[in-house]
C-alpha cells in the first residue's frame, strides 16, 4: 500500500516509497526479460516485482500465509523458504526453484501446482494494480502465418510423411552443404470467403545441421527419445498421453472443406501410429467422434486433426482399430468452444509450456496478439490440465501453451526438458541455439515495430539476412524455449545484423 505507480513521459517511477529497499537488483532478477529500472520495463512487470520484494522483506507472514493458503487448496504439501541468502537470490530462488521448497513431500507432483498457484496469485494482484489499459495488445502491422521450421532427424522422411498422409508437395530449397533439408507446402482444402483462406496454406521447412552451434542440447537423441514416448501414447493399450503431446499444430474442418484433410486410408493401410478421442461412449462408432492425433516423424511434434474425415464406411470400419480413448483434456469445460472464430485449416499451434502466463505475456507485448479466456482452469488445479491462450483475430489463429503436471510421469519433468532445450543464453550471447530450428513462422510487411519491441524490453533477439531480398528475425520466449520467427523484405531501423545460415535461405518459397 505504501508503493504507488505514476505514468510518466518517457519513464516510469515509483513515487516516495515509505521503505527503503535497493530495488533494481530484485527486479532486474525477476524479469523474465531483463528489464531495467527505465521505460523498458513495464509497469505491471514492475509492480510484481515490487510486491514480490515487499512481501518477502517487510511482511514475511503475508507470503507464508499465501502458501498456506495454495496448500490447502490444492492438498499440496508443506512449503518452506530458505531465506538465509540475499534478497535477489531469494527472488532467483523463489522463481527458479519451486522444487526444493517442499519438505516431507510424499507426491512431489503437487510441488508445482502450488508454487504456480502462489505465483499466479501475485502477478494477479499486480495486474490489478496496473491500469487496465496497458494490458491491451498493441496493433502489429500485417502479421500473416507463414509456416514452421523443425529440427529433424531425417527431413526427407518427415516431408514424405506430409506428403503421403496429408496430401502435401514437395517444395525445391536453395542449396546448403551443411546442413540436410527439405520442405512442403501444405494448400488445405478450405473454400470461403477469401479474408477466410489464410489457414488454406501452410510452409514446412526440416532441418538437419550437424554444425556445432552453442549449447550442450542434443536434438537427436530428445527426439528419439520423446518419439517412443509419443508412439506408446498412441499405441493401443499404452500411457494415454505424455506432455511431448502438447506440442502440436491442429488443423480444423467444416462443412465448406472442398475435400479431406488427411488420408486416413493411406495411414491405416501404413499401420501409422494414431489416436482418436471420444467423448461419450455414444458416437465412439462414427468417424466424427472427436480429435484424431498423428505423431510426426523425425521432430518434437504431433498433428491434430478435428474434421469430417471424408472417408468411407468401411474406412470408418477400420478407424476401430486405432486407438480410441477417452478425451483426456481432463477439467476442460467445453461449454465455451464456440466463444472466438477460428479459421478452417492451419487455425492452432500448442506448446508444451511450464510458464503459460509468461509466454501469453510475450504474445501480447512483442506479436501484438490478444489474450483470451482458456476452458482449462486457471491457477493450475490438481489432476487438471492448466493452459493460457492468445489469439490474433486479424487471422482467426490461436497459440495455446499447456501445461499438463498431470500427465507427467515420475521419471520426466517439464520444467527440466524445457530448460535444457532452451537457446535463450545462447541468443543472448549472439549465438544460434540448435533448438532454435524449431520455431513459429509469420510474415510480416516490416520489422521494424518488432525490433522496436524488443529493444524496448531489453529482449535478445537475432537478426539475419537470409538473402538479398529477405530478412529473418529470431526471438525465443522466456522460461518456455519456444522460438518465433518473422520473415520480411523490410527492415529500416537500427540493429545488429548476424551472420546469415545458409540453412534458413528458403529462396523464392520465403516471399
Amino acid at each position: 500500500d505504501g508503493l504507488k505507480l505514476k505514468p510518466c513521459e518517457g519513464k516510469r517511477e515509483i513515487s516516495k516509497p515509505k521503505f527503503e529497499l535497493g530495488l533494481t537488483e530484485p527486479i532486474r532478477r525477476l524479469s523474465p526479460w531483463q528489464g531495467k529500472m527505465d521505460s523498458s520495463l513495464s509497469p505491471s512487470l514492475l509492480s510484481l516485482s515490487v510486491l514480490l520484494v515487499l512481501t518477502l522483506h517487510t511482511c514475511a507472514s503475508p507470503l507464508q500465509h499465501m502458501l498456506a493458503e495454495a496448500d490447502s487448496a490444492s492438498g499440496a504439501c508443506p512449503l518452506s523458504v530458505d531465506r538465509s541468502g540475499r534478497l535477489g537470490d531469494e527472488v532467483a530462488y523463489l522463481q527458479s526453484s519451486p522444487g526444493q521448497l517442499c519438505e516431507g513431500c510424499a507426491q512431489h507432483v503437487q510441488c508445482p501446482v502450488a508454487m504456480l498457484q502462489v505465483d499466479t496469485q501475485l502477478r494477479s494482484r499486480a495486474s490489478e494494480a496496473a491500469p487496465q489499459h496497458l494490458a491491451v495488445a498493441q496493433p502489429s502491422p500485417q502479421l500473416r502465418t507463414w509456416g514452421r521450421t523443425f529440427f529433424s532427424t531425417d527431413p526427407e522422411a518427415t516431408a514424405n510423411f506430409f506428403v503421403k498422409y496429408f496430401f502435401a508437395t514437395l517444395v525445391p530449397l536453395p542449396r546448403c552443404g551443411f546442413a540436410q533439408r527439405a520442405a512442403v507446402e501444405l494448400r488445405l482444402p478450405v473454400g470461403g470467403p477469401q479474408q477466410r483462406l489464410a489457414g488454406a496454406h501452410q510452409i514446412l521447412v526440416f532441418i538437419s545441421d550437424p554444425s556445432a552451434f552453442a549449447g550442450t542440447w542434443n536434438a537427436t537423441q530428445i527426439v528419439l527419445e520423446a518419439a517412443a514416448l509419443i508412439r506408446d501414447a498412441l499405441r493401443p493399450g499404452g500411457s494415454v498421453y505424455h506432455p511431448w503431446v502438447d506440442n502440436h499444430d491442429g488443423y480444423f474442418g467444416g462443412s465448406s472443406l472442398r475435400g479431406p484433410i488427411m488420408n486416413v486410408t493411406a495411414a491405416l493401410e501404413s499401420g501409422l501410429p494414431m489416436e482418436k478421442y471420444y467423448k461419450d461412449e455414444h458416437n465412439k462408432d462414427r468417424d466424427e467422434g472427436g480429435v484424431l492425433r498423428v505423431y510426426v516423424p523425425g521432430v518434437l511434434w504431433t498433428v491434430e486433426v478435428l474434421a469430417d474425415l471424408g472417408v468411407s464406411p468401411k474406412t470408418v470400419l477400420d478407424l476401430q482399430k486405432v486407438d480410441w480413448v477417452f478425451n483426456p483434456d481432463y477439467c476442460r469445460d467445453h461449454s465455451g468452444d464456440a466463444l472466438y472464430n477460428v479459421r478452417l485449416g492451419w487455425w492452432k499451434s500448442t506448446y508444451m509450456a511450464p510458464r503459460p502466463e509468461v509466454a501469453v505475456q510475450f504474445m501480447v507485448d512483442i506479436l501484438g496478439a490478444e489474450r483470451i479466456e482458456s476452458p482449462y482452469p486457471w491457477p493450475p488445479e490438481e489432476n487438471c490440465i492448466a493452459t493460457r491462450w492468445v489469439y490474433f483475430p486479424q487471422l482467426e489463429f490461436e497459440v495455446h501453451f499447456a501445461l499438463s503436471l498431470n500427465w507427467q510421469p515420475a521419471n520426466f519433468s517439464i520444467e527440466e526438458q524445457v530448460q535444457a532445450m532452451s537457446g535463450l543464453q545462447a541468443l543472448a550471447s549472439g549465438a544460434f541455439h540448435v533448438s532454435m530450428y524449431n520455431s513459429l513462422v509469420f510474415s510480416v510487411d516490416s520489422l521494424d515495430e518488432y525490433v522496436l519491441r524488443l529493444q524496448a524490453q531489453s529482449m535478445p533477439y537475432m537478426l539475419m539476412q537470409t538473402d538479398s531480398k529477405q530478412y529473418a528475425l529470431f526471438m525465443i520466449i522466456p522460461e518456455n524455449a519456444i522460438t518465433v520467427q518473422l520473415r520480411s523484405q523490410h527492415l529500416s531501423v537500427q540493429a545488429t545484423i548476424s551472420e546469415a545460415l545458409c540453412s534458413e535461405d528458403f529462396g523464392q518459397m520465403a516471399l
